[in-house]
């Protein structure tokens, strides 16, 4: 088994994955995330990665039992023209294996295509845009997509207030805005009523106070009846990251009573992107120990029912969007470049164990 760990040279400074894996005489070899865990352990990536690769297929399924599948806003490149072609290659893979998906994500100002900010000043014209585009997405995927992160990051990083975004704009104040928010989780919850709706964000383990904006619109939607089932934290986070404040933002999502999803981990390892820096077995016992902990934490501080899994945001260092979109030099996945188990692997499996 751990002879398969030994790195290339060039890539990490060391002589063995196994020299750091301090549980590897303890594990068996078994042992898979998915089998060590009493809730969904997912993972985010596009199909071309294992469409044509069957080790990477083949590891895909032993290791997890849930898919977040990519429905960014670019799904639909012009007005009511979808490509639904990614999507569609997940739920087809959902009909021959046991696998939960969920979708990511109905409204997200970034990934909007350029047709998306050509309104003007025409609010009821975007409104129709934006219900054509839940009602057919969702709709298309009914009862096949389980959960839907319905709209995505949109409170600012430490003030916790609404971004102004190319949406935003649409609205005279920052109340007509939440409502028209409101509008979105009913139209998906009328194109599906059995699927939950989840609000996504990022950096909640760092900003207290984003972390209270989001518990003052869950609060917000329970007193108007709007439809919401879970909150997703991000947990894109470094690996001196505090531990306290990850405790902290669980504690603080598990009391709305919803389902809490870590629904984009990954640890980041040199989030100055140092150049020249070489990643030591002291850095990967450093990111093997921050996933353990990421699992223990979550355990801990969510109730058992409110546990809707942990999802890692790319499959590899080779197809992490550090490296792919930012062009960074770091390594923040489980999985090295060439699809093997990191010590950060094994860091995960003991924490959910």
């Amino acid at each position: 088994m751990f002879s398969q760990l030994k790195q290339d040279t060039p890539y990490y400074s060391g002589k063995d994955y196994t020299t750091i894996n301090s549980i590897q005489n303890t594990i068996d070899s078994t042992m898979t995330l998915k089998s060590v865990s009493s809730f969904p352990i997912g993972v985010a990536f596009n199909s071309a990665i294992i469409a044509n690769n069957p080790e990477n297929y083949k590891l895909f399924l032993e290791e997890f039992n849930s898919k977040t599948v990519h429905t960014y806003m670019n799904i639909e490149p012009l007005p009511d023209q979808f490509k639904f072609k990614e999507p569609d290659y997940w739920v087809d893979f959902a009909k021959l294996h046991p696998i939960r998906l969920h979708g990511h994500c109905l409204i997200y100002h970034i990934s909007a295509p350029t047709w998306w900010q050509k309104f003007g000043k025409d609010r009821d014209g975007f409104e129709k845009a934006i219900e054509n585009h839940i009602r057919k997405t969702v709709g298309r995927y009914r009862g096949k997509i389980k959960s839907w992160d319905v709209i995505n990051e949109m409170f600012a990083y430490n003030s916790g207030s609404i971004r102004s975004t190319i949406f935003r704009k649409y609205y005279d104040n920052d109340q007509d805005y939440l409502s028209f928010v409101k509008r979105c989780f009913q139209w998906a919850h009328e194109a599906d009523p059995n699927a939950l709706l989840f609000y996504n964000d990022f950096s909640l383990e760092y900003y207290p106070k984003k972390v209270q904006a989001v518990l003052q619109l869950v609060a917000d939607f329970k007193r108007s009846g709007t439809p919401i089932h879970g909150i997703g934290t991000q947990m894109h986070i470094t690996f001196n990251a505090n531990n306290k404040g990850i405790e902290n933002s669980l504690q603080e999502l598990a009391s709305t009573g919803l389902q809490v999803h870590i629904s984009e981990l990954d640890i980041q390892m040199n989030p100055k992107n140092a150049s020249a820096i070489i990643f030591s077995n002291q850095f990967l016992s450093q990111q093997r120990n921050k996933y353990e902990t990421v699992a223990i934490l979550y355990k801990k501080n969510i109730p058992v029912a409110q546990q809707y899994g942990i999802t890692l945001w790319d499959f590899s260092d080779a197809d992490s969007w550090y490296v792919i979109n930012k062009k960074q030099h770091d390594i923040p996945n489980i999985f090295d470049k060439k699809y093997r188990k990191k010590p950060a692997y094994y860091g995960l499996l003991s924490g959910l164990k």
